[in-house]
């Protein structure tokens, strides 16, 4: 009994390390961004999705954390619009608030909603399918909605700036934002559906498998 936790803490370790290598290639490598004409979809949140559903909710919620950090290194090292609205000079204080609110808590949410869904779901779809697509989608739409809804809420006069907006009311600046909820998130999502549903089948198979073999 004692051998079979040992062994199953061990594969769960090694797949943790494994995921978490694969964040960190994704998120410094042009490998972590797939550009389609008019889209940019981000795949760096698919590990986290996919370990979720294998390693469980504190699992994937650590990946987030991992995912977070490699999101604050990255804006340091080759920031993008959304880093430039986040680290722009003023108050120290805030901008780690918003470091926090908008690239880390995010990707935290992201493997926890994921992982609960999946909790959840495989109760009710004993094939796993349904639940692993549904909560694959629940944890890429997650990460969207929550970076530009901490953008909306936490940092709009940075924003506006940052998007070269000239006196845009709060109104108009939440259109602009669902469109690329609609744009961006969207196609994310559906992406992550087909990936991490495909990727979490053969793993959680195979953790199944190993499950029959030690018992």
């Amino acid at each position: 009994m004692e051998n079979r936790r040992v062994s199953k803490f061990l594969v769960k370790l090694i797949l943790f390390a494994l995921f978490s290598a694969i964040i960190i290639v994704l998120a410094f490598t042009p490998a972590g961004y797939i550009m389609i004409p008019g889209v940019a979809i981000t795949t760096v949140h698919i590990p986290v999705i996919i370990g979720s559903f294998v390693l469980g909710i504190w699992g994937g919620t650590f990946l987030g954390l991992v995912f977070g950090l490699t999101s604050f290194f990255r804006a340091l090292t080759t920031p993008d619009l959304l880093a430039t609205i986040v680290l722009v000079e003023g108050n120290a204080w805030y901008t780690l608030f918003l470091v926090a609110a908008i690239l880390v808590v995010p990707r935290v949410l992201t493997g926890l909603f994921s992982g609960l869904a999946f909790r959840l779901g495989r109760k009710i779809d004993k094939t796993k399918v349904f639940a692993l697509g549904i909560s694959s989608f629940i944890g890429s739409i997650t990460n969207t909605i929550f970076v530009l809804g901490g953008v909306y809420v936490f940092a709009f006069e940075r924003a506006v700036a940052g998007f070269g907006l000239e006196n845009p009311t709060y109104g108009a600046f939440a259109k602009m934002l669902l469109g690329i909820v609609a744009l961006n998130g969207v196609p994310e999502a559906i992406f992550a559906v087909i990936v991490c549903t495909l990727v979490a089948k053969i793993l959680l198979k195979y953790m199944d498998d190993m499950d029959n073999k030690l018992n």
